[in-house]
C-alpha cells in the first residue's frame, strides 16, 4: 500500500484525488492509518464548489488543491463586477480569481504552458507573499463568491 511507502521513508505524505461525496472522503479518512494530507479536486459548480468537503479538509488539516480552477468557473471571474474589481487592484480577472481561491483556503493548481500567464501567476504570488491583502473585506470576496452560484461558497472562518 501507499502507507508502507511512508513507513519506509520513500514518500513524505499521501494525497488523494477526485472525491466529490463527503461520505466517501470521510470513509477513506476514517479507515486510513496514515491520513491524507492533500485532496485534489476539480473546483466547479456541479459539486457545489465542494463546500462541505473543503470544511472537512480544513477541520482535518488536509490541503484542498483545485484543478480546472479557471476553466470550470468562467462565469465567476468574467462577471462584470469581478472584472471591475480586478482592474481596480491591478490584476487580471484570472489573477483575481486565483487570489479569491487562496483567500478562502484553496491552493489552485495551474496547468498553463503559456509563459505570459505563468509570469502573471508569479506576480500575484509575489504580491501575496509580500503581505498584500487582495481583498479588503468579505464584501469584496463576495463579488466573486456570489458569482460562483453555489450557496455557502465560503466555509466557516475562511477570511
Amino acid at each position: 500500500t501507499m502507507e508502507s511507502a511512508v513507513d519506509e521513508g520513500k514518500v513524505h505524505q499521501l494525497g488523494i484525488s477526485n472525491f466529490y461525496k463527503l461520505e466517501d472522503l470521510q470513509r477513506v479518512y476514517e479507515h486510513a492509518r496514515i491520513k491524507p494530507r492533500v485532496l485534489q479536486n476539480s473546483f466547479h459548480g456541479k459539486s457545489g464548489h465542494d463546500v462541505g468537503i473543503r470544511a472537512f479538509c480544513k477541520e482535518h488539516d488536509i490541503e484542498y488543491q483545485s484543478f480546472f480552477t479557471l476553466s470550470s468557473n468562467l462565469e465567476a471571474f468574467r462577471h462584470l463586477d469581478a472584472v471591475e474589481l480586478a482592474h481596480a487592484k491591478g490584476l487580471t480577472p484570472e489573477e483575481l480569481f486565483f487570489a479569491f481561491c487562496m483567500a478562502i483556503g484553496i491552493s489552485p493548481l495551474v496547468g498553463t504552458t503559456n509563459g505570459v500567464y505563468m509570469e502573471d501567476d508569479m506576480h500575484l504570488m509575489n504580491r501575496i507573499r509580500s503581505g498584500e491583502q487582495m481583498f479588503a473585506d468579505t464584501k469584496e470576496l463576495a463579488i466573486i463568491g456570489n458569482a460562483l452560484g453555489s450557496a455557502g461558497w465560503m466555509t466557516v472562518d475562511e477570511f
